[in-house]
């Protein structure tokens, strides 16, 4: 059935209602679905944009959607209730149309539920878990009840006192010989694992990460995971032993269900230790079966698919941004009449390099994402790799996440005080960024973990003397010389690697030429390791653009669009590390003045008559972005109106404490 959906763009141009927003796609220079097909399109692009557009239409056609205000006149209990409600439809909604590939299944549960879908983490690191670190006994046993939502699970790893030093986590579990099972507690206040999705009201499974203690509590074994049930599946009731509950509210997925969970001496049996990598027998002695590497590969996968998260969110936050943008008028010309804020160069400086930047984080996710289906999805797993991709999908996370929070607040302020309400989209684009820097990895430990590979690398510079397979490291062992002027795009990507090697290569030095421990090296100068590791992430990213322009340049209608999207990136990238360049004698400081004073306000202008039908390219459905200011048909104001009738608060002419003012104030005179 999926198969006989249309998939073709869901609007036409004959949509757009708003005169100002038509003469700006009527304006486009290249036709907006080629674009899209080239960038998102193909059965092998993970976007796989037609098959997006099949199952975004089979979500939006379900009554569900029309029972319910918009979210933000919920209160807490209507809003998980309706949440609750539409994820376990999505569920069913999915079997019904037979959608069981993993990623096809995301994308068609979170448009579902407009991207709060409640059981995200049991879809993606539960069942990923459980398929890459269970025995074949177990995954028999447990991945049916998994797959069927017989069993709703998370993650539990983070805990009240540690996040990213995960070798610090007090959970524990110790084996108890007598009962052949083991015996699970959080013995401290920051054993409390503390923030896992959905586990505040909605799972009854979790997979725990402790510290495991075998054959008895003076036997440390290091961390393993435990498959381990919370709740009665009859009645939903925690177990006995168990605490848990929802945490503070947060600032971002306002209902996440994020939740705490201790436990004091619930048992659980041998066989519950996910046993692919290592398993513990009757008698209580630890055996190691396979490579503790791969502990983290539900991590490095994870990563990798929030850069593609990251984007997305950047992308519906400049298109709404963009889109209203054509539509609102402000202040008067000297014709008399009021000025479309799209025109003023002010507005393109705001809006121009954030869809630069959007279009250079797709192209640098797809490929960390052809890095990941090399190393994890060949049949052998490419050890000697995950350094690299640990190291790029940390680097990556950390700036898309934090770039993208700026970027997304940039769009929020370009929409003035409409794009404060909740019903432009923008805030809640912004709050899901913010969380985003500090989720799944704090974006300052992050970049060190890059910065500790790259100087890895700069030690064996000596010994290797060629990457033997395409690297995003390969520029490192190369001889490049820096161009004295910028003549063409690869002249970017030159000066860019040469002031990520010659920044590297200057730490390595420091460092070993410093008596300092290993310790004290790198906490002396973690800020300088921070900004090293994102001005090699800027290369990465640069680069990965390049290889997308080059491919562009083959269609004659949008390549040249591309390279001015390369050039407003570039410049507007280079002019944030101005001193760098400037240090390491790369460019002189006249040469960058001439950059951002004249080369990018050129390029803002060049790209004018194209800026809506970029944003357009990225095919979000209006249901997608819910948003007053995004709509696609520009009745912004129509759409604001009719969201502001539908206040709860509204249903009063008068409110009743009015009434009661009133009564008091009359009964007085």
């Amino acid at each position: 059935m999926v198969e006989s959906q249309e998939q073709g763009p869901y609007y036409q141009l004959n949509d757009t209602k708003n005169p100002d927003l038509l003469r700006e796609r009527q304006s486009a220079t290249f036709d907006v679905e080629e674009l899209t097909q080239f960038v998102f399109g193909g059965p092998n692009s993970y976007f796989n944009v037609n098959r997006r557009r099949q199952l975004t239409r089979l979500a939006y056609a379900h009554p569900v959607h029309d029972t319910h205000l918009p979210i933000e006149y919920l209160d807490a209990d209507d809003y998980y209730s309706v949440l609750i409600r539409k994820s376990f439809i999505a569920i069913k909604e999915a079997e019904r149309y037979g959608i069981t590939d993993r990623k096809l299944l995301g994308w068609f549960v979170s448009v579902f539920t407009n991207g709060r879908f409640m059981f995200g983490l049991h879809t993606s690191m539960f069942l990923h878990t459980l398929e890459t670190m269970a025995s074949d006994e177990q995954q028999e046993k447990f991945l049916p009840l998994a797959r069927s939502f017989q069993i709703i699970g998370t993650y539990a790893q983070t805990e009240l006192g540690h996040g990213s030093n995960l070798q610090r986590l007090e959970t524990e579990a110790v084996f108890d010989i007598n009962t052949d099972t083991f015996v699970l507690n959080t013995p401290t206040i920051t054993a409390t694992k503390f923030w896992p999705g959905a586990l505040g009201r909605s799972t009854n499974y979790v997979l725990l990460m402790a510290q495991l203690f075998t054959p008895d509590r003076n036997h440390p074994a290091g961390l393993q995971m435990f498959f381990v049930q919370i709740r009665d599946l009859n009645t939903h009731e925690p177990l006995p032993g168990v605490e848990l509950g929802e945490i503070s509210t947060r600032f971002g997925h306002e209902v996440g269900d994020n939740g705490y969970l201790r436990l004091h001496n619930v048992r659980i049996p041998r066989n519950h230790m996910l046993m692919k990598l290592a398993y513990v027998d009757e008698q209580g002695t630890f055996h190691r079966l396979g490579d503790p590497r791969l502990l983290y590969g539900t991590m490095l996968a994870t990563r990798v698919n929030l850069c593609a998260y990251f984007s997305i969110l950047l992308a519906r936050a400049i298109t709404i941004a963009m889109r209203y943008s054509a539509v609102r008028r402000q202040g008067q010309n000297p014709n008399g009449k009021e000025t479309l804020i799209l025109d003023y160069p002010l507005q393109q400086e705001k809006l121009v390099p954030c869809i630069a930047t959007n279009y250079a984080f797709f192209y640098a996710f797809i490929k960390l994402e052809n890095l990941r289906r090399e190393i994890l999805d060949s049949d052998t797993i490419l050890f000697e790799l995950l350094p690299e991709l640990h190291a790029v999908s940390s680097g990556l996370k950390a700036y898309m996440s934090s770039i993208g929070e700026r970027f997304s607040q940039t769009c929020r302020v370009a929409c003035g005080g409409h794009g404060y309400l909740v019903a432009s989209g923008i805030k809640g684009l912004n709050n899901q960024l913010d969380a985003g820097c500090t989720y799944e990895g704090d974006n300052s430990v992050l970049y060190q973990q890059t910065a500790r590979y790259l100087l890895k690398v700069m030690q064996q510079l000596d010994e290797i003397s060629e990457m033997e397979t395409e690297s995003s490291i390969k520029f490192l062992y190369s001889t490049t010389t820096p161009p004295a002027t910028i003549i063409n795009l690869d002249d970017y990507c030159r000066l860019f690697e040469c002031r990520s090697q010659m920044l590297l290569k200057s730490m390595s030095n420091r460092l070993s030429e410093s008596e300092a421990s290993t310790y004290n090296k790198f906490s002396k100068n973690s800020i300088e390791l921070v900004h090293i590791s994102k001005a090699f992430i800027e290369t990465v990213v640069l680069r990965a653009f390049y290889d997308g322009v080059r491919k562009a340049s083959e269609h004659k209608s949008f390549g040249p669009v591309f390279e001015q999207l390369f050039h407003v990136f570039a410049i507007h990238t280079l002019r944030n590390s101005a001193t760098d360049f400037i240090r390491l004698k790369l460019l002189t400081a006249d040469q960058i003045y001439q950059l951002e004073t004249f080369n990018l306000p050129d390029m803002y202008a060049r790209l004018r008559p194209n800026l809506i039908s970029l944003v357009d390219a990225f095919d979000f459905h209006d249901n997608e972005l819910n948003s007053c200011l995004g709509r696609y048909d520009g009745q912004v104001y129509e759409a604001l109106m009719e969201r502001a009738r539908l206040n709860p608060t509204n249903r009063h002419k008068v409110h009743p404490v009015w009434k009661s003012i009133k009564q008091e104030t009359k009964s007085k005179l």
